[in-house]
C-alpha cells in the first residue's frame, strides 16, 4: 500500500454496491473489452480490489488478478475507475500498482483497453503494444 499524493492512500477494497457503480464504467458497451461475452462478476471473481483515498473519500478503484504461467507472474489489470477533479489518475495510481505488482512478485503488468487516450499516457510511462485483439461477432 503507497502513497498517492501526500494526503491519498491506497487500501483494500470491497465490492460493494459503490464499487459495483464505479467499477460499471469499464462494462459500458463503449469499453468493454471481451466483445460483450463477459461481465463484470466474472470479471471480478478471483481479483484483489484496491481503493484509492484522498482526503477521506474513495476518488478512485482497480481490480487486479494475478496469473502464474510457465515463465513467470503476470498481474492483470481487471479493471480502474474513478476521478479527481485536477489530478491525473493513471500518472499518480499507476507507479504504486506497479510497485504492487513488483512486491507480488510479478514479472509483467498487463491491461486490455480501448481507450486511444489512455494507451497514450501508457505509453509516456514505459508501456508497449504486445499485439492487436481483434474480434467479430458470429451471432
Amino acid at each position: 500500500m503507497g502513497a498517492v499524493q501526500e494526503e491519498g492512500v491506497i487500501r483494500a477494497g470491497v465490492l460493494d454496491d459503490a464499487a459495483r457503480a464505479a467499477y460499471a464504467a469499464a462494462y459500458r458497451p463503449d469499453r468493454q473489452t471481451g466483445g460483450g461475452l463477459g461481465s463484470m462478476d466474472a470479471a471480478m471473481r478471483g481479483a484483489q480490489l484496491f481503493e484509492v483515498v484522498c482526503c477521506g473519500a474513495v476518488v478512485a478503484r482497480y481490480a487486479l488478478r494475478t496469473v502464474d504461467h510457465a515463465n513467470g507472474r503476470e498481474i492483470v489489470v481487471v479493471a480502474a475507475a474513478g476521478g479527481l477533479p485536477g489530478v491525473d489518475l493513471v500518472a499518480s495510481v499507476l507507479p504504486n500498482i506497479e510497485k504492487q505488482g513488483a512486491g507480488a512478485g510479478a514479472d509483467r503488468l498487463t491491461m486490455r483497453t480501448r481507450r486511444p487516450g489512455l494507451v497514450r499516457k501508457l505509453k509516456k510511462q514505459g508501456w508497449v503494444l504486445d499485439a492487436y485483439c481483434m474480434g467479430k461477432n458470429l451471432k
